[in-house]
């Protein structure tokens, strides 16, 4: 085996790691703002949830953010941009 193959195997191992471990890193620093009055949320909780990825599968803690002013929710999982795929995979519903 030559060394492109053995790093592009290396490479195909590794993916699905690097993947999730960026877009944990990505939904722990986002800050979400309300839609109706504009504020900063806080972080209320988060709850894990997997994705299928054309790396493979990816674990992820999807925060859920809550208005302190009007009480407004909002879920990190639309950060993702796929909510068909998220609905597909997810047991419970998109917030």
């Amino acid at each position: 085996m030559g060394l492109l193959n053995e790093l592009e195997t290396r490479l195909e191992q590794e993916m699905p790691q690097r993947l999730q471990e960026s877009l944990q890193q990505a939904l722990d620093e986002y800050r979400a703002q309300c839609v109706p009055c504009g504020l900063l949320m806080h972080r209320h909780h988060r709850y894990p949830r997997s994705f299928m990825t054309g790396y493979g599968e990816v674990r992820l803690q999807i925060p859920v953010f809550r208005c302190g002013q009007c009480r407004e929710m909002s879920s990190g999982v639309s950060l993702l941009g796929d909510e068909e795929r998220y609905r597909r995979y997810s047991k419970k519903p998109v917030i």
